[in-house]
């Protein structure tokens, strides 16, 4: 933690006197057990003008960066919630007597950023993995690197890639990603130049994207694709740009929602509106993908749980999520609208591949989410049902070869397995210990 805290204070423009300040309240933060569970701050106020809140808010965001939070808010009973969740991942999920005609396998990951050892690691970044994301018909990544054909800085507040490393990043040999989601805090990063370099990008090679706009009409629909006979329709929104301003005042270009201000009700009229008309067009099946959650905390908001159930319930079919930077739990949740309907809730993806070559291991711990969807009939009358659910968790591996830094990302069950040196057990064995907080112990099998 010491080492963490210190090179915050230290490029931050804090005076002497103040830098010895914000270190001795951290210390009495962690000494006095303040920040064991979440702090209700709106992630905004990191760009806040009140500079108390702004500097209230930096201090928790420092600190969790060495003491990510394990403990859900206060009263919410999200610990229970989610382990009996857990309980629920292998039941039957599809009714019986359902008669399934055709299906579509689908894959969803957390946030592809750009890693300085990215460039080297072309035939071994998926390499161990690929058939988890890449052997199915659909397959989802969340795009959290803005492209740009500028200088790429990555600095935690700017993340962005060039052409070079998306080649990387979009997917191994001859298979790629189907959609990407581009509502993330970072798509506006580089203005009007990184938003239009991404989606010149991903149209002119073919790619589907979700959750950002070319025109004011785009902003009210979903995208919709069919797959082996099966209409999906897709929607996506961001909690946030990172203040960055909209490019003359182009709101529509990217679906915001504010979802972390402390208030009971958040509007998400934007997502209703592209549900509805996911509806309207007799989509079969409908995948949210939101961009939310807070840094650094292994358990979502109640709120957040609120709104998803909402969400479901308006006409979702699944949600996957991603932003907060390390896993969160995930549910089977049973729709009151449906009563043969069961729907997956990932809460939080993690990083599939972390802006550090070998950061902490709860940085580099993510998720590989994998659903089945089946079209077909119930006692006659048609229904596109999931009936499959699985999240594998892998982490983020660093290694060298002649002196070259190479990345990989692999199975954590397959590297609990093998043999390492002392310091990579360490490190390994500290995102299973992340990982069996969040998903409990079934996940080694």
């Amino acid at each position: 933690m010491k080492t963490n805290l210190y090179n915050y204070i230290k490029k931050s423009r804090f005076s002497p006197i103040a830098s010895l300040l914000y270190q001795f309240i951290l210390k009495i933060v962690v000494i006095l057990g303040l920040w064991r569970y979440p702090s209700k701050r709106d992630p905004e106020q990191w760009f806040s003008n009140d500079f108390q809140n702004m500097i209230l808010y930096r201090m928790y965001h420092s600190y969790k960066l060495a003491k990510p939070i394990k403990k859900p808010e206060k009263g919410s009973k999200l610990e229970e919630y989610f382990a009996e969740k857990r309980r629920q991942i292998n039941q039957r999920l599809l009714p019986k007597g359902f008669q399934g005609k055709t299906g579509v396998t689908i894959s969803a990951v957390g946030d592809l950023i750009n890693n300085k050892s990215l460039e080297n690691s072309m035939d071994t970044f998926y390499s161990k993995i690929a058939e988890l994301i890449f052997n199915v018909d659909i397959s989802i990544a969340n795009l959290e690197s803005t492209l740009t054909n500028s200088k790429v800085e990555n600095t935690g507040l700017q993340v962005n890639a060039n052409l070079e490393q998306f080649n990387i990043l979009k997917g191994y040999k001859d298979k790629h990603y189907t959609i990407f989601c581009t509502a993330n805090n970072h798509i506006l990063d580089r203005g009007i130049e990184g938003f239009e370099t991404t989606h010149d990008r991903l149209e002119a090679e073919g790619f589907f994207y979700v959750g950002t706009n070319r025109s004011p009409e785009d902003q009210k629909k979903g995208l919709i694709i069919t797959s082996n006979g099966i209409k999906f329709g897709f929607v996506a929104a961001t909690y946030s740009v990172n203040k960055n301003p909209f490019p003359n005042g182009k709101d529509y270009l990217v679906n915001l929602i504010p979802f972390h201000r402390c208030q009971e009700k958040v509007d998400v009229s934007l997502l209703e509106e592209q549900i509805s008309y996911c509806l309207n067009k007799n989509c079969d099946f409908i995948i949210v993908s939101l961009h939310w959650g807070i840094e650094y905390e292994f358990f979502p908001w109640k709120n957040q749980v609120n709104i998803a159930h909402h969400l479901i319930e308006y006409g979702a079919d699944a949600i996957i999520s991603h932003h907060t930077h390390n896993v969160q739990p995930y549910e089977i949740y049973q729709t009151r609208r449906d009563p043969y309907r069961k729907a997956p809730i990932f809460y939080g993806l993690g990083n599939l591949s972390s802006m550090v070559s070998n950061p902490k291991p709860y940085f580099s711990l993510s998720l590989i989410a994998n659903f089945d969807v089946v079209k077909g009939f119930v006692n006659g009358v048609p229904k596109t049902l999931v009936a499959h659910v699985n999240g594998t968790p892998v982490l983020q591996m660093e290694y060298i070869c002649k002196k070259i830094k190479y990345i990989q990302i692999e199975k954590l069950s397959d590297l609990i397995k093998s043999t390492h040196s002392k310091k990579r057990n360490e490190y390994i064995n500290k995102a299973v210990r992340c990982a069996d907080l969040v998903l409990g112990k079934s996940w080694r099998n």
